[in-house]
């Protein structure tokens, strides 16, 4: 059984939206992370398209959770559903509009369902999974392997051409945000970088992996915004992570999260296109 023991789910930046959104029924758990608009006002009926498209998916998910089977080829099939309801409502919303590749909304996403033998998951994007079984083993998954790397990079070389100046917004200014409208386009375009999308074909482009776990374990989902904690920060590595979630609870750790970001809010030390992302976890008992 996968029951849920603690979730939370914080905005960066409490005077705007959170683009996150998660959840946990029956055999099933999720994770959403909606990617930040890069144009101004939204196409959807919300604060952003991101937000509109994570809340999508998730009333998609809760909707079919019960009795959804464990396997690939159902958790797919789920993507591939959701994805073309989105579509169709984009489509409604934008009465035809020729909506550019960058604008289109997408999202990061990693499904798990519960087996004999411990999980199967699909990942789209940048979320995270981290588990801990009752042998002591640990394991971190989802997402590319260079994901955070790839960021820390390019926002040290935009905060570097824009003077090394403090800025959360960093990801508006100029160039900047030009570059990140072509990074958007290819990542809607390119199967290298799957992300949940109005494209249904994004569920074949998923990446799908089994876990088998010993029970009694315990997993942790969360979007790239809280597991920056092991990801980015190194605040923990995926074992410790884990301990601390059990130990101290999410919420503690997410205060952690938010103090590390305010102490270097500049970036200097870790150097990012945000002062701080929305963020959630949840985390979970598979007895």
């Amino acid at each position: 059984m996968l029951t849920l023991l603690d979730a939370l789910s914080l905005a960066g930046d409490r005077a705007k939206q959170n683009d996150d959104a998660g959840g946990a029924h029956g055999a099933l758990a999720w994770v959403i992370d909606g990617a930040t608009d890069l144009h101004d006002a939204p196409f959807a009926t919300a604060a952003t398209d991101a937000a509109w498209l994570a809340q999508e998916l998730n009333a998609d998910l809760a909707a079919r959770a019960i009795g959804l089977e464990a396997s690939e080829t159902a958790l797919r099939a789920a993507l591939r559903e959701a994805s073309e309801a989105a579509a169709e409502t984009f489509a409604a919303l934008t009465e035809g509009e020729d909506v550019p590749l960058w604008a289109r909304p997408i999202a990061s996403a990693l499904l798990i369902a519960e087996t004999a033998d411990g999980l199967t998951g699909v990942d789209l994007g940048d979320c995270r999974l981290f588990a801990l079984d009752a042998a002591g083993q640990v394991h971190a998954l989802g997402g590319p392997d260079d994901a955070v790397d790839a960021e820390a990079a390019s926002a040290a070389k935009a905060r570097d051409q824009q003077g090394g100046r403090p800025d959360q917004d960093l990801y508006r200014t100029g160039d900047v945000i030009a570059h990140l409208r072509a990074q958007r386009a290819a990542q809607n375009a390119d199967p290298r970088h799957a992300v949940f999308s109005l494209d249904p074909g994004c569920a074949d482009r998923a990446r799908a992996w089994t876990l088998p776990l010993a029970r009694p374990a315990h997993v942790l989902l969360a979007s790239d915004g809280f597991a920056a904690l092991a990801d980015r920060y190194g605040a923990y590595d995926p074992e410790s992570l884990m301990r601390a979630a059990l130990s101290k609870g999410v919420h503690a750790l997410a205060s952690e999260l938010r103090a590390i970001e305010s102490d270097d809010a500049g970036g200097a030390r870790h150097p990012r296109f945000k002062r701080s992302d929305d963020a959630t976890a949840l985390l979970l008992r598979l007895v």
